[in-house]
C-alpha cells in the first residue's frame, strides 16, 4: 500500500531535527574540547617561551654563580606577577639548584620512558587555582663555578586562569553559533507541529529567512577594518556555508577572511559559525604576534576534532597599513587576485590544504611588501563554477579580464561589475553553489594616524 505524502514529509522533518540536534551537540563538544585543550596548550607554549627567555637572560648577564642564578629567577617570577607560581632549576639528579616562589607538592611524569631528558608537563589544582607545571631541558649547559658542567632542567609553574581569559572571545562567538543552531532546530520542530502550513512552505520559508538574517548580521559592515572594502554573500539556498569577514585587530592591522564550507544549507551554516568564531578568537588571543600558518594549523585541528566530514577552504590575510605589507595563508581556496595600480596581477596561492580534513596538515605564510596601492579580489568557487546555458564554467578565463579592466576602480564598483557579469553569464539559470565575493583596497596609512598602544 502506498504511504501518504505526509508520512514521508514527517520522516524527512524528523531526520532534519535529529541532524540539527547532532550539530548542536557537535558545537557544544567542540567548545568543551577547546576549553580543555586550548588553555593547556597556550600555557605550555608560554612555559617554553619563559625558559627560552631565561636562557637568553643567563647568557646576556654571564651568570656563573648560584646566587646570581637565584636573582635572575626571582626577577623573572616578579616580572610575571600573578601569572607564575614558581620557577626553579634542577640538576640531572633532580636536585634543586636555584628556585624562586613557593613550590607545592607535585609529581612529574616521565617523558617517553627516558626519565627527565625530555619535555613533560602536568596540570593540577593548587591553593591559588589551577596551574600547569612544565619541566623543560636547557639547551645550553650552565657555566657555574661550584657545580659541574652538566645538563639542567627548568621547572616552571604557570596559573591557567589567565589563559582561560583568552577563551572569552571564542565562547562569545561559539554562543552565537549555538544560537543559530537552536534557531534552525526550532524551524524544523515548528515544521513538524504545524505540518499543513509547512507543507505549503510558508512557515519554513519565514524561519529560514530569519536564520539568513542572523547569518547576514555576522558579516562585516563598511569601515569595520579601517580599509575600503565591499563584499557580497549570496547563498544557494536560504542559508549557506560561505562567509567573509573584515575586522581591525588591537594592534591596528586589518584581517581579511573568506571561507567556503563544503556542502550547503543547515550543516554548512553551523560549521561556518564555528569557523568564524574560532578565527576571531585566535586573532584576539595572539594579538600583534599573529602567525597565520600556526593559527591555520590550530583551526584545522579544531575543525578536525569536531568529527565532522565537512571541510573548509579558507583565505586568511592580515594587512598592515603603516608598513604597507600583506601576509596571508591560502588553505585550498581559489587563488585570489592582488592587482596593483600599475596593472600587475598576482595570484595568492601559498598556504596548504583545506582545513578540517587532514589531522596533520601544515601551512605556509607568505609575506608581501606592497609598493603601490593594491586591490585584493577574493571569491568562492560559486563564482568560478557558475554555469552558462551552454554548460560552460565562468572560470578564470572570464574573471581575469574583468579584474584587469577594473584596476583603479572603487571596491563597490568592482564588486557590482563582477556580480553583473556572473548574473549575465548564467542568463536565466541559477547559481548552483553559494557565491561570495570580497574586494578590498589596500592603501598605505600615514604614520600619524597610527593608534597608540596603551600598556
Amino acid at each position: 500500500m502506498k504511504r501518504p505524502a505526509s508520512f514521508w514529509f514527517k520522516t524527512a522533518a524528523a531526520i532534519g531535527a535529529v541532524m540539527a540536534v547532532l550539530l548542536v551537540v557537535d558545537t557544544v563538544f567542540a567548545y568543551r574540547y577547546v576549553r580543555a585543550r586550548f588553555a593547556r596548550d597556550e600555557g605550555y607554549l608560554r612555559a617554553v617561551e619563559e625558559v627560552s627567555s631565561l636562557e637568553h637572560e643567563i647568557r646576556r648577564e654571564h651568570i656563573d654563580t648560584i646566587a646570581s642564578l637565584e636573582r635572575v629567577l626571582r626577577e623573572t617570577r616578579e616580572d610575571r606577577g600573578d601569572e607564575m607560581a614558581w620557577i626553579r632549576v634542577l640538576t640531572a639528579g633532580n636536585e634543586v639548584e636555584a628556585s624562586s616562589g613557593t613550590v607545592e607538592p607535585h609529581v612529574m611524569p616521565a617523558a617517553d620512558g627516558t626519565g627527565r631528558s625530555g619535555r613533560v608537563s602536568v596540570v593540577q589544582d593548587s591553593s591559588r587555582g589551577e596551574i600547569l607545571i612544565a619541566l623543560l631541558p636547557m639547551k645550553q649547559p650552565l657555566q657555574l663555578s661550584a657545580v659541574p658542567d652538566e645538563q639542567r632542567m627548568v621547572e616552571v609553574a604557570l596559573f591557567l586562569r589567565t589563559e582561560e581569559g583568552l577563551l572569552h572571545p571564542l565562547g562569545r562567538n561559539l554562543l552565537i553559533s549555538t544560537a543559530a543552531a537552536m534557531l534552525l532546530l526550532g524551524s524544523v520542530l515548528i515544521l513538524v507541529v504545524r505540518l499543513p502550513a509547512y507543507v505549503k512552505g510558508r512557515a519554513l520559508e519565514s524561519e529560514l529567512q530569519l536564520a539568513r538574517v542572523v547569518q547576514q548580521k555576522l558579516l562585516p559592515h563598511s569601515g569595520d577594518g579601517d580599509i575600503e572594502f565591499a563584499g557580497e554573500c549570496v547563498p544557494a539556498g536560504e542559508v549557506g556555508g560561505d562567509f567573509y569577514d573584515v575586522f581591525r585587530t588591537d594592534a591596528g592591522e586589518t584581517v581579511v577572511v573568506l571561507a567556503d564550507v563544503s556542502g550547503k544549507g543547515m550543516q554548512a551554516a553551523l560549521r561556518m559559525g564555528v569557523a568564524r568564531g574560532a578565527i576571531r578568537a585566535f586573532i584576539a588571543a595572539n594579538g600583534g604576534n599573529s602567525r597565520l600558518d600556526q593559527m591555520a594549523g590550530r583551526l584545522n585541528q579544531l575543525l578536525k576534532e569536531g568529527n565532522s566530514a565537512q571541510f573548509v577552504t579558507l583565505f586568511w590575510g592580515i594587512y598592515n597599513p603603516w608598513r604597507h605589507d600583506f601576509r596571508y595563508v591560502n588553505a585550498g581556496h581559489p587563488a585570489p587576485f592582488l592587482a596593483s595600480s600599475s596593472g600587475e596581477l598576482r595570484r595568492l596561492e601559498t598556504g596548504g590544504p583545506v582545513v578540517g580534513l587532514l589531522s596533520k596538515a601544515s601551512y605556509e605564510e607568505e609575506y608581501i611588501r606592497l609598493d603601490d596601492d593594491e586591490t585584493l579580489i577574493v571569491c568562492s568557487d560559486g563564482l568560478l563554477e557558475a554555469t552558462s546555458p551552454e554548460g560552460e564554467d565562468f572560470g578564470d578565463s572570464q574573471l581575469a579580464p574583468l579584474v584587469r579592466a577594473s584596476i583603479g576602480m572603487a571596491p563597490r564598483v568592482v564588486l557590482e561589475s563582477l556580480l553583473k557579469a556572473a548574473t549575465g553569464f548564467i542568463a536565466e539559470g541559477q547559481f548552483q553553489d553559494d557565491l561570495t565575493i570580497l574586494v578590498a583596497k589596500l592603501t598605505r596609512t600615514q604614520e600619524k594616524t597610527r593608534p597608540v598602544m596603551v600598556a
